[in-house]
């Protein structure tokens, strides 16, 4: 059983001392964090990023040499790959884009991996969504991906008969969406593996230590999602409770690549 702390949305302007204020302790604790980072972001990209920011311009990862210098002297932190540019046109979010994905999929990770000097082996798309161009354009740069509560794509593939039936069986035991813990085994669907998160707010340990317990019961993963830029002491407050149960429960804190190595569905 593997416990997985994901956090999304590290971009160009992100400041070493808001990583070292949230995650300072649980580094200390000798637990390691997932930062999804976008290569490329612009004044558009809907993430967090700086009021002088120019229109039009991009903002590379590489240009950061603090946060650069940070988290690749940190070995607690795993960079992930989240999208491209973090931008959502005309209403649809990035990769659910039916087009242009391959290139700038290759071209971001090209980006992490000339800035961090490390390979990306796991994707995370934007705001979770992700349709199936986005998913080729995973595959064709050779990642796993970290995502949402379960996978809601289809293609003609054996793999993906047997997971949407596999989907369509977790959410029948849970009726109510709200109530719904992710999926807790990594998928495989041939040319890449999935697995699935649910999301860290102030005002859900509830729901969160439900989900936790229900995943140790089935001797599964379970990862849950922050984004720095909108943290509070409530939810770290929450987050150090999960840690503290998944410790009694059993569980090992991991990178997220360590799912893929040798989890099976």
């Amino acid at each position: 059983m593997k416990f997985i702390i994901r956090d999304d949305d590290t971009n160009y302007f992100s400041k070493v001392e808001d990583i070292q204020r949230w995650y300072g302790q649980i580094f200390q604790r000798g637990i390691p964090v997932g930062f999804s980072v976008v290569p490329f972001v612009k004044k558009e990209s809907d993430v967090r990023t700086s009021r002088d920011s120019v229109e039009g311009r991009e903002y590379p990862i590489h240009k950061n040499d603090a946060l650069i210098r940070y988290i690749s002297g940190n070995p607690l932190i795993e960079v992930m790959q989240h999208g491209c540019t973090h931008e959502t046109k005309n209403g649809i979010f990035e990769y659910r884009r039916t087009e242009g994905l391959v290139e700038e999929t290759h071209r971001g990770k090209d980006e992490l991996e000339g800035a961090f000097k490390t390979p990306i082996r796991v994707f995370v798309p934007p705001h979770d969504a992700l349709y199936n161009h986005g998913v080729l354009a995973v595959e064709s740069a050779s990642m796993d991906i970290i995502r949402g509560t379960g996978s809601r794509n289809f293609m003609l593939r054996p793999a993906y008969a047997r997971a949407w039936i596999t989907m369509v069986m977790h959410r029948v035991h849970f009726p109510k969406k709200v109530s719904m813990p992710a999926y807790p085994y990594v998928v495989d669907f041939g040319k890449h593996k999935e697995a699935y998160a649910v999301r860290l707010n102030d005002d859900n340990l509830e729901f969160l230590l439900q989900a936790l317990r229900y995943v140790a019961r089935k001797r599964g993963n379970f990862i849950v999602t922050n984004h720095i830029f909108t943290n509070n002491d409530g939810r770290m407050r929450n987050l150090s409770v999960l840690i503290e149960e998944a410790r009694k429960l059993g569980f090992s804190f991991t990178k997220p690549s360590e799912l893929f190595s040798d989890e099976k569905d």
